[in-house]
């Protein structure tokens, strides 16, 4: 149970390393639209309102990481 557990925690961790990853490349993308654009430009909101969309992702895949890891407290505690 314990393997199965920690197999489990590192394919959760590689999936919220790819949502940073996901993160950072779209507000770096979001923030030259912006520049170049300005505001009002149809990628501008896209891009921010994606920001937004991809931190409640991030939330999500960080609440089910945690879950993982009291599981795995729990079944050493015994």
């Amino acid at each position: 149970m314990k393997e199965a557990l920690k197999e489990e925690i590192g394919v959760w961790k590689e999936n919220l390393k790819a949502v940073i990853y996901v993160l950072v490349l779209d507000i770096s993308a979001s923030i030259a639209q912006i520049y170049k654009q300005g505001i009002n430009s149809k990628w501008s909101i896209v891009g921010v309102v994606s920001v937004f969309l991809i931190s409640v992702l991030y939330a999500f895949v960080w609440r089910k990481l945690t879950k993982l890891i009291n599981l795995l407290k729990e079944v050493e505690d015994g």
